[in-house]
């Protein structure tokens, strides 16, 4: 290593810690914030706004779990602790690739017909949603591999699991979750939107089942 790596490295790496541990702290918050509002529609009889909220959850606590796993990424040294990151990215990715189309399914659609989003929010929803869809028919196969043989060890062929670990590029599983997350980056603001118009009160009475709502 040069000299002036020496000093940079380490540096850069501190600046990422820092920069990690204030956006962890603030991603904490959200989600206890989210898992509040979500909890609270289900007692107000909010079905359908819970399940908008279910969807930011998710989507945080996905981001939370990457972040751990990037920050392990970055200081890992050994080239066995590296492939192991690079395999429980995939199973993260592989679920994510699965859940997150299902979550935004027949029950989310009716969610946001309930709050009655324009033309042009549905065809932004559309196409995100599209490109999840893609994501997951694109890198299935791979994602799978790695989930099934080397992430969950569904598979007792102790040989071909260590050929699977020795083959896992860290590199390219980052390249992957930097694909899945662009996705995510982009249906976010598209949620803060849908979220704030669930603040309406009016949108919020017609939507209330007093039936359901506990008191």
């Amino acid at each position: 290593m040069k000299p002036l790596s020496l000093v940079v490295v380490p540096y850069n790496r501190i600046k990422h810690l820092v920069r990690e541990r204030k956006r962890l702290i603030q991603l904490e918050s959200t989600i206890k914030t989210i898992r509040t509002q979500h909890a609270s529609a289900g007692q107000r009889g909010l079905k359908k706004f819970q399940c908008i909220h279910n969807i930011g959850l998710y989507l945080l606590v996905f981001e939370y779990d990457m972040a751990i796993l990037k920050n392990d990424a970055l200081f890992s040294i050994r080239p066995w602790k590296k492939s192991f990151v690079a395999r429980q990215i995939a199973v993260l990715l592989y679920e994510a690739s699965q859940d997150i189309p299902h979550l935004l399914g027949k029950d989310f659609r009716a969610s946001l017909e309930a709050i009655e989003i324009d033309k042009k929010e549905w065809a932004q929803f559309n196409a995100l949603n599209k490109q999840f869809h893609a994501f997951g028919e694109k890198h299935r196969k791979t994602l799978k591999k790695l989930r099934n043989y080397v992430g969950a060890h569904r598979d007792n062929d102790a040989a071909l699991q260590l050929s699977i670990i020795e083959d896992v590029d860290l590199l390219e599983v980052m390249e992957l979750a930097g694909d899945l997350y662009e996705v995510i980056r982009k249906f976010m603001p598209f949620l803060v939107v849908i979220v704030n118009r669930m603040g309406d009160w009016q949108v919020a009475l017609k939507n209330m089942n007093f039936d359901e709502a506990i008191t």
